[in-house]
């Protein structure tokens, strides 16, 4: 069984898997006579494949703590998937585990830490790890596809495919 680093996420290493949602970089204006700043398309979302249609859920994932064996991974065929967290600090903190679109490759899994201020939207059929929130448990406005088909495949780790995370010097 190997050990998966976790790295920090950022726009630029995260690009590969789909988009880091965060206000740092991101185009924004004032609007509403000036009482508001919109921060604009931060992801857009890819859902509309075979009559989808964009749903917006709230998830609760548990809390976990590290080290942590990842047991499951998961791809969304027909759409991009996005976690924005509900608590917007930096102490807040949860793990994104992906892989590449396509086979499955266990030698490909990337672990980010993600804070509170960052959410996440997985292309399409990108493999993720089901949520990971860390420490406590912690809410996640959910944007995805929802219509009549299935668009969830789920492919199980075995011994021999499986990572521990364990808690490093956390990146900056």
């Amino acid at each position: 069984m190997r050990e998966l680093p976790i790295e920090a996420l950022r726009p630029d290493s995260f690009a590969p898997f789909g988009t880091v949602i965060q206000l740092q970089g991101a185009l924004h204006y004032p609007i509403n006579g000036g009482t508001t700043e919109r921060f604009h398309a931060l992801a857009l979302t890819d859902t509309a494949t075979d009559g989808g249609a964009t749903g917006i859920s709230l998830f609760r994932g548990q809390g976990f703590a590290l080290p942590f064996r990842l047991r499951l991974m998961e791809r969304h065929p027909r759409s991009s998937q996005a976690f924005i967290p509900l608590a917007a600090g930096a102490a807040d903190r949860y793990l994104v585990v992906v892989a590449p679109a396509g086979d499955f490759a266990p030698g490909s899994l990337r672990a980010f830490l993600a804070r509170g201020f960052q959410g996440v939207q997985y292309a399409r059929g990108v493999w993720h790890h089901p949520l990971i929130a860390l420490d406590r448990d912690s809410d996640f406005i959910v944007v995805d596809r929802i219509a009549n088909d299935d668009n969830c495949e789920e492919l199980a780790l075995t011994a021999e495919t499986v990572a521990v995370l364990r808690p490093p010097a956390w990146p900056d």
